[in-house]
Order: C-alpha cells, then sequence, then structure tokens
C-alpha cells in the first residue's frame, strides 16, 4: 500500500491530451476542469506502475459508481486544496478531509456505530475526535465499494489516535495527516506472507 498527496492548487491546469477517453471527456466537461486534471494524473500514475498506455486504461465502475481497474486497485480523495491517491495490490479506500466547521452532532449519528457514537458524545463532540471518525468510516464504505450512507454496517472505534474496525474481515485502517489542517485515513487489506 501507498499514497501520494497533491496540492490541487499547483498542479498543471491544462492536462496531457489523448489520455481521457470519450466517456471521461464527458464527464469532465459536466465536473468541470478539476476532474479532467485529477483523471488524467491518475491515469498517468496508473501507466506508470502498470507499463500501460495511460490513454489506453479503461474502467469498470462497483455499484455505487467506484471506479476499478483489473491490474491494481486504487481510490482518489479530495477535500479542499488536498488530493490524495493511494495504490494497492487489492481494493482500498482513501479520505482527506480539510479541518472545517461541520455539523459534527449530526453528521455523527448517521455514520459512527453505537459504541462510536457514545464515546464521542460523551467526549463532548470534539473535533479532533470527529475527523478521524468522519475519515475512517469514508475509508472503509470505499474500501468496500459501498456508500458513506451505510458506515454503520461498517462499526469501529477511536480511542487514542487509532482505529479498531468491530467486524469480521475488516481492513486495516491507517489514520495519517495529509498536509496541516487536514486529516486523512486508508482503509486496506494487509498482505499475507
Amino acid at each position: 500500500m501507498n499514497y501520494l498527496i497533491y496540492r490541487l492548487s499547483e498542479l498543471p491546469t491544462c492536462p496531457l491530451p489523448d489520455i481521457l477517453d470519450e466517456q471521461e471527456e464527458a464527464m469532465a466537461t459536466r465536473r468541470g476542469g478539476v476532474f479532467r486534471t485529477v483523471r488524467t494524473l491518475l491515469k498517468t500514475e496508473l501507466s506508470r506502475r502498470c507499463g500501460i498506455a495511460a490513454r489506453d486504461i479503461r474502467f469498470t465502475y462497483g455499484k455505487h459508481g467506484k471506479p476499478q481497474f483489473e491490474h491494481l486497485g486504487f481510490n482518489i480523495s479530495h477535500s479542499g486544496d488536498c488530493l490524495c491517491m493511494a495504490f494497492h495490490h487489492s481494493d482500498i479506500g482513501v479520505d482527506v478531509e480539510m479541518i472545517r466547521p461541520r455539523p459534527m452532532r449530526a453528521l455523527a449519528q448517521r455514520f459512527m456505530c453505537k459504541p462510536q457514537l457514545e464515546s464521542f458524545m460523551n467526549s463532548g463532540c470534539r473535533t479532533e475526535d470527529f475527523f478521524p471518525c468522519w475519515c475512517a468510516a469514508e475509508a472503509l464504505v470505499k474500501q468496500a465499494g459501498d456508500t458513506i450512507w451505510n458506515a454503520p454496517a461498517y462499526p469501529f472505534l477511536y480511542e487514542d489516535g487509532t482505529i479498531t474496525p468491530l467486524f469480521d474481515g475488516a481492513p486495516t485502517v491507517q489514520l495519517f495527516r495529509p498536509l496541516p489542517g487536514y486529516v486523512g485515513a486508508i482503509a486496506y487489506h494487509r498482505s499475507i506472507s
């Protein structure tokens, strides 16, 4: 497992031509320049890692729209100016979040399992507890190819800076600081040697 961190503001605004396919160009027209830049960067990185021309990389899409590539697991996340791309030999989920005002109490009730929600509420709904939990929930559901609204199906506890999943077959979850003012989490299954 490894990941790359970029500042969106430092990425070139004119991506290389002829890397995106027709469907991706249509998506870029709807979603804007950031999508085009990020998708071009992703395909370039997958090309470098897999030895396939970037323009020849094609994605399939999971039930909830997560793009997949048959040769390498990957996931991307961006928030504010931070972009993270994570890669692994199997499914991987990543989330980065800029620390900012959020309706923490209301959101926590939608994605935290009962024991974690009780701990969060008892600690005073602190920002320093909310964002690692939000990122962990996003990383877990993205690793599974699911959506954040199903996060309670992936219960975990957050304590002393560590995420401990509470379900069978759970991946490892690692928290990290991608940039100052941001929190991130990656969920993946460790290789068995």
